[in-house]
């Protein structure tokens, strides 16, 4: 049973690794639209006297786009802002039932939140808004907030069923970033 659990960790983890890539690489193109966009805007603006119409809403829409893509790889891989101020004095089972807890909290809550967003998105729809100046519907990326904000929901369950063969099996759970930074720095 304990080497069955180490195999379906070893598989799952690498499930994500895979996803992750793929949701960065999408992150990146949008990032570097965002780039581009901003290159051409600079260029029109100084060089030929033309900015670029609706610039601003499109960086928004983009800004967004980003965001959302982000949002699943950082909030499984752990590199959201945290204080760790007392992660030293936690056992590893200890950590685990921790992060048992705040995985299964923020998954929750991030399940609320999608269908929250899925029904914004369904009043956007409903009542035909659109952005101001360049008249683009507003509904296709409140869905697509919604999606990635469910998928982000999902990736925070599975990673609770990590959780759980990390208590069962404290070996098994990989060190925290802190613990291999400073094994690093010092």
């Amino acid at each position: 049973m304990s080497s069955e659990d180490a195999h379906f960790a070893q598989r799952l983890e690498r499930a994500g690794h895979w996803l992750a890539r793929f949701v960065l690489m999408a992150g990146a193109a949008v990032l570097f639209a965002m780039l581009i966009l901003t290159c051409v805007d600079v260029f029109g603006r100084y060089i030929l006297d033309s900015p670029v119409n609706g610039k601003t809403e499109l960086t928004r829409f983009l800004m967004a786009g980003l965001i959302a893509f982000a949002l699943p790889v950082v909030s499984v891989s752990g590199q959201h802002i945290a204080v760790d101020l007392f992660d030293h004095w936690f056992t590893r089972r200890a950590a685990a039932v921790r992060d048992f807890a705040v995985d299964l909290t923020m998954s929750g809550s991030l399940f609320v939140l999608a269908y929250w967003l899925k029904f914004r998105g369904d009043r956007l729809l409903r009542n035909g808004d659109y952005s101001d100046f360049l008249h683009i519907k507003l509904y296709p990326m409140a869905y697509f907030i919604a999606c990635m904000v469910l998928i982000t929901a999902i990736a925070l369950l599975v990673k609770t069923g990590l959780d759980v063969i990390y208590i069962r099996r404290p070996e098994l759970r990989p060190d925290p970033p802190a613990a291999r930074d400073a094994d690093t720095i010092g």
